[in-house]
């Protein structure tokens, strides 16, 4: 029959009733020790005992890219392990991927590419691989690659990692003056193209000295050279590494004469020449007229001007 309450002892609730009978609830959301007593009765009080819940722990034990150089699109893996040491399963998180200049990665290095992950098993280990397109917004150098674990854990120390082997971006291609050269194709001996670039004017000029496709016949002899030579020019503004050229045929005329005239034939065709560096490019053509269409592959016929176009292309690259 004697009345009594429950208080808490630092006032983190508001006091119970005060009665010799009744019902007193509570709800706790963290962790801890609460004690409490009864303020009308010296000697009793007590202490209730709240335990943590079962929590995840995760932990980015490792990350590996692929060596190598990586150009714009290219393609890089990336091989991860992430470990649960907690009590409960992770749940959904992700991970992200990012490229720094220095072993510190951070939120604000150049983000490669993130992927989710649903869940992790209480005491599991989980071998992630992501498979990232470089972007081409990465300049050239060379870049430490490292991911970071978006959890909030006992312990966010532990999911941030890298690898410790640096791989190399070569960053974009852009065409330049150090372009201008003969190039070739092995696939066709004894043809060639001389290519022009003016940057002021982002214009290409081409032109490819070749054979016809298929030998005239008759009784046709030619002043100078052979009856079957051909050539074509073409022009067209570039941007990035590649350019789209409209072609003409020129026919006709005579050895270092003007009688008869020569003459030109527009609109032949397109030809689409896409660099991957300073000594390689990819070269598409499309001839409806006489129904030619193709691609090859053309390299210079010397390297003496590829240092000249590899400082003109990274000067390009650090321009904003």
């Amino acid at each position: 029959g004697a009345p009594h309450n429950v208080v808490s002892n630092d006032n983190r609730w508001e006091p119970s009733p005060t009665a010799s009978s009744f019902q007193f609830e509570l709800v706790f959301n963290d962790p801890g020790e609460f004690p409490y007593n009864c303020t009308l009765h010296f000697g009793m009080d007590g202490t209730i005992t709240v335990q943590g819940g079962a929590s995840a722990e995760l932990a980015l034990q490792s990350v590996n890219a692929v060596d190598g150089s990586y150009a714009p699109g290219d393609v890089l893996t990336i091989d991860s392990t992430i470990m649960n040491s907690g009590s409960a399963g992770s749940g959904a998180f992700s991970i992200s991927y990012f490229a720094s200049t220095d072993n510190n990665i951070d939120p604000g290095d150049r983000l490669l590419g993130s992927a989710n992950i649903a869940d992790i098993a209480m005491g599991a280990t989980l071998n992630h691989q992501a498979m990232v397109a470089i972007p081409e917004s990465v300049p050239a150098g060379d870049y430490f690659v490292g991911a970071i674990l978006a959890y909030a854990d006992a312990n966010i120390e532990n999911n941030t990692n890298f690898d410790a082997a640096t791989i190399t971006f070569i960053g974009p291609f852009f065409i330049n003056a150090g372009l201008n050269d003969a190039w070739v194709s092995a696939d066709a001996p004894f043809q060639g193209l001389f290519f022009t670039v003016f940057p002021d004017l982002s214009l290409f000029f081409l032109s490819w000295f070749t054979f016809d496709s298929v030998v005239p016949g008759g009784p046709s002899v030619a002043v100078f050279g052979a009856v079957d030579q051909r050539w074509v020019t073409a022009s067209g503004f570039y941007a990035g590494d590649t350019v789209t050229l409209s072609a003409e045929l020129t026919s006709g005329g005579i050895f270092n004469g003007s009688v008869p005239s020569a003459t030109q034939q527009p609109g032949y065709g397109t030809i689409t020449i896409v660099f991957i560096d300073c000594n390689t490019a990819i070269l598409t053509y499309n001839f409806p007229s006489v129904g030619l269409s193709g691609q090859t592959t053309l390299n210079r016929v010397v390297t003496d001007n590829v240092p000249l176009c590899e400082m003109l292309n990274a000067e390009l690259q650090a321009t904003p």
